[in-house]
């Protein structure tokens, strides 16, 4: 893996989605750059985009139970 990398500063949800999709699918992270990553950060949105107006994943989503694992409480990190 380079050295170095995501040196914007505001690339890191970007770098973390490829890095475990490199995982996933068995790639080798090194593929992950600054060179890159602008039209990494653009097909993700473009992905977003899409399966927010797919009208099937809408469908599905009307379904959608959260696990009893999953928390509804909020915390504000602000409060003392």
């Amino acid at each position: 893996m380079k050295l170095r990398l995501n040196k914007s500063c505001c690339d890191c949800g970007a770098y973390a989605l490829k890095h475990l999709e490199c995982s996933l699918l068995g790639l080798d992270v090194s593929l992950v750059d600054d060179e890159i990553i602008m039209g990494c950060r653009q097909k993700i949105g473009v992905d977003l985009w899409e399966a927010a107006h797919d009208p099937i994943f809408a469908e599905v989503m009307t379904r959608y139970v959260p696990s009893p694992w999953e928390r509804f409480e909020v915390f504000d990190l602000e409060d003392d």
